[in-house]
């Protein structure tokens, strides 16, 4: 799989970000950088296929990735993986000044 960027310029969510989840194992790294130290940010999971349907109708159950993995959102740069299978992640800027950027791969077939 190639590296997927995104960046997150203003206080919002990325939209989801589709993994394999037919890799075996499940392997996903995750790079985050900071432009602006007031920058604080989150990475989102999922279990879930976001464009699928749901067990409910608040759409699909979001997870911190330190819950599933070594990485946690903060205010600095980071690195860490996802070894637990998930089906999407999500890039949330918790601020409105500075942007934030991460960078994603996935080991497996491509």
């Amino acid at each position: 799989m190639q590296p997927r960027y995104v960046t997150i310029s203003s206080s919002g969510s990325s939209p989801w970000q589709v993994l394999n989840w037919h890799a075996t194992p499940i392997n996903v790294g995750f790079a985050v950088r900071v432009a602006s130290l007031s920058s604080t940010w989150q990475l989102d999971v999922t279990m879930d296929d976001p464009s699928g349907v749901y067990p409910s109708s608040a759409g699909p159950t979001i997870f911190a990735s330190s819950q599933v993995g070594t990485i946690s959102g903060g205010s600095g740069n980071a690195v860490g993986a996802v070894l637990q299978p998930i089906a999407a992640w999500r890039l949330t800027n918790n601020s409105t000044g500075g942007s934030v950027t991460a960078t994603v791969l996935q080991a497996g077939i491509g």
